[in-house]
């Protein structure tokens, strides 16, 4: 055989062979019932009849199953295959994994067994504020998993947790558990162990895996104690109602108080409407030796609906039965120290340059604790419509606005403080309308800005000598406002040495308003219901004058205000305000609320306080607002507020600091700090921690304190609480709080997402 015969033959034999060897290696087993074809692979193929055994690196791919093993026995009439051997079940389309020792399994009905098994499933988490979150899937071993469904898997004897193996932080151990990827887990009769210790039993456990989780069931129960209150164990019932609608019924006992009741209405119809609805009471044994009662009840409601034509709908609903219980039982410091309850409901329609409300309005102020000392005001109903500038006919060099209304207002308060007796209003008539002409004129960079406005407004009743008289009031007011903005001065500097070095821009803008306003005679009679009852008689001059830094944005064209001053003074013509001023008491007029909001007027003057705010944003990471109000009539700072905030990384500070030093009769003096500072955030791994107070320099002692810590790792997390509220004799209580939170599925304790410092 010469050299040519002798490589044609060996070249046909080593072809022959490769092609006998890819046939054992790769088959496509077509079926009848169904046409999806299953795709074989293995190292080494032997078919008998109907039947493959399939051994070495076994893959088998149907619609989206995939199914690798050492060996498998498949029975192509039947679908049944049994599989040993490092066997791995996935479907990765769905994010599924199975690891198995053992497997019997049917392609066609797509059910089976699986032993001795580690895998895991994904699981859509929807993180929020409330939730520790991780993207890591459920994972889970067992001794035995059976396929009962297209999408559904028992498992048996197994152990499952988000936490990495083969050490988990936590796991749930059950001798059944139902698992529905995509949809929900079920668990039955289950231990919850920590670190591998046992620490409570749960006969059922729940846990929607899909998007948007919602499915109806008890939430975890809540523990924890308090120095007033006793060992407080609760529940809640969570009730999925409709895709857009769910309500939450939960209840709490308190050992040394009684029973507390909450609940929550929510209702999402559409994307620009909703409606929620919130219910807190308690019924109290007593507080005390005298026993006595702080309970009560508050109410809350809050909705906006889009009706037809343009029309929009809008309620805020509040309702509480004494500023006792609030005191008493809210776990909010800014809450409990809020002595109004302001409810309001509209119907709002704007077009053009018109809107039009219809208002409903209640206001109740408490006084003090003691029963009836409220104010009460009332809009049932109050009709609106106003108008914006806008020119009086085409290319008019002046400008027409109005304000409009009327309606029905009540008014009731105690006589004297203390005083059971109350001096109320029937729902007596108020009509108002308030045009106004202005006349926008500009020369250069001067603004000159002349209003003239008439109010006419009449009540169906007004005040005689601390009592209401059925005679009508009637007031014709007229205004005249002359608005004067000076050119600004501005300079541009290349930089501030050391301390800025980029190029900025100091502006400085002085502006002058004089407010003119005759014919609001009669003040003592008119009865107060809000501002636009407060128009006194007045000539006044208000003059300001604001420095402005203006830096260049970091990565974006234009300036960013950086630093800016403001100083602010009235000078009054008529210190008595057309005799209105009643002397050696508090006075409140609609032109000083235009100025700031905290009252000067207890006698006649002819300056008002010089109001100083200054603000301060160098960049991202800080801001600062101080305010001061400086006297020149008392010769001091008599009222003053300071707001700052910073945030470095994950560490942040805020304080804010209040204080009044105004006369006895215009306001109680205080003086008040309040922080909160901290590191980390609710979800971040490590430690954080984070610590409140609202300090009392009158008192001389902390009137409010909250610290938090708290650490998380990968699955889970644990927070501790420490809080004190220290307000006088309603309240002395000291509170411990705890929070073990699972990653992906719920908080277990006490510490409610809205009472976190994080």
């Amino acid at each position: 055989m010469n050299a040519r015969t002798l490589f044609l033959v060996s070249t046909s034999f080593l072809a022959c062979q490769l092609f006998s060897w890819g046939f054992h290696l790769f088959a496509q087993v077509p079926s009848e019932l169904h046409p999806q074809q299953i795709i074989l692979r293995a190292d080494s193929q032997q078919k008998t009849g109907g039947r493959y055994e399939l051994v070495g690196n076994v893959e088998i791919t149907y619609r989206d199953m995939q199914l690798t093993a050492d060996r498998v026995d498949y029975d192509e009439t039947t679908g049944e295959l049994t599989a040993g051997g490092h066997i791995v079940f996935s479907r990765p389309a769905e994010n599924q994994e199975m690891q198995a020792g053992r497997a019997e399994y049917n392609l066609w009905t797509g059910t089976g067994s699986f032993f001795d098994v580690q895998g895991s499933f994904g699981a859509q988490i929807r993180g929020g504020s409330s939730l520790l979150t991780t993207t890591a899937p459920f994972f889970f071993t067992a001794e035995r998993v059976d396929r009962v469904g297209e999408n559904t898997y028992r498992v048996q004897n197994g152990k499952i947790t988000v936490c990495s193996l083969p050490n988990p932080t936590w796991t749930f151990v059950a001798p059944t558990a139902i698992v529905r990827p995509g949809e929900s887990l079920r668990i039955y009769n289950s231990q919850f162990h920590l670190l591998n210790v046992p620490i409570f039993y749960s006969p059922f456990v729940y846990r929607s895996l899909r998007r948007i989780p919602r499915s109806s069931g008890f939430l975890m129960p809540t523990v924890g104690t308090s120095s007033r209150l006793g060992l407080r164990i609760g529940d809640s019932f969570f009730w999925a109602i409709h895709r857009s609608m769910d309500a939450e019924i939960g209840v709490e006992y308190l050992s040394k108080r009684g029973w507390m009741e909450q609940g929550t209405f929510r209702m999402k119809p559409k994307a620009d409407s909703y409606l929620n609805v919130s219910y807190f009471g308690v019924q109290d044994r007593g507080f005390g030796p005298q026993r006595v009662d702080q309970g009560g009840h508050s109410v809350r409601a809050e909705g906006v609906v889009p009706l037809d034509r343009g029309v929009r709908g809008v309620l805020d609903f509040n309702y509480l039965s004494s500023l006792t219980f609030r005191e008493a039982f809210t776990q909010s410091y800014a809450e409990a120290v809020n002595s109004e309850v302001h409810s309001t409901g509209f119907l709002s329609k704007s077009f053009d340059s018109f809107q039009l409300n219809l208002l409903f309005l209640r206001l109740e102020n408490f006084q003090s604790i003691r029963p009836n000392d409220t104010v009460i005001i009332r809009y049932l109903p109050h009709v609106e419509l106003n108008s914006v500038e806008r020119p009086w006919w085409s290319g008019a060099p002046l400008w027409l606005s109005w304000d409009s209304s009327v309606g029905a207002v009540s008014r009731s308060e105690p006589l004297r403080s203390g005083n059971a007796t109350r001096l109320r209003t029937t729902n007596l008539e108020r009509y108002e309308f308030y045009p106004r002409i202005s006349l926008p004129l500009q020369w250069k960079e001067f603004r000159l800005t002349p209003t003239v406005g008439y109010r006419s407004t009449r009540y169906g009743a007004r005040r005689d000598e601390g009592q209401i008289s059925g005679e009508a009031l009637f007031r014709g007011t007229r205004e005249l406002a002359v608005e004067l903005a000076l050119p600004p001065l501005s300079k541009v500097f290349s930089g501030a040495g050391a301390l800025y070095a980029r190029p900025f821009q100091h502006v400085v803008e002085p502006k002058v308003t004089f407010r003119s306003v005759s014919g609001a005679d009669r003040f003592a009679d008119v009865l107060l219901f809000d501002a636009r009852d407060l128009i006194t008689n007045t000539r006044e001059l208000e003059y300001s004058l604001t420095n402005r830094l203006l830096i260049k944005q970091e990565g974006a064209q234009g300036l960013r205000e950086s630093l800016s001053w403001e100083l602010r003074q009235q000078y009054y013509f008529d210190p008595s305000f057309g005799n209105a001023l009643a002397p050696s008491q508090r006075n409140v007029f609609a032109s000083n609320l235009v100025l700031t909001s905290d009252a000067f007027l207890d006698r006649s003057r002819r300056f008002s306080p010089v109001v100083s705010i200054f603000r301060f944003r160098p960049s991202g990471h800080y801001d600062v607002e101080f305010r001061e109000d400086y006297d020149t009539t008392r010769h001091r700072v008599t009222n003053g507020g300071l707001i700052g905030n910073a945030r470095w990384g994950e560490t942040f500070l805020s304080v804010s600091h209040f204080f009044v030093r105004s006369s006895p009769a215009l306001s109680s003096p205080s003086n008040q700090i309040g922080f909160t500072a901290g590191y980390g955030n609710l979800a971040r791994r490590g430690f954080n921690a984070a610590f409140a107070g609202n300090y009392d320099f009158r008192a001389g002692f902390l009137q409010f304190s909250a610290f938090q810590v708290s650490y998380n790792n990968e699955c889970c997390g644990i927070s501790f609480e420490y809080r004190r509220f220290a307000l006088g004799p309603v309240r002395n209580e000291n509170q411990f709080r705890v929070a073990f939170s699972l990653a992906n599925i719920g908080t277990f304790g006490n510490m409610k997402r809205q009472e976190r410092l994080f």
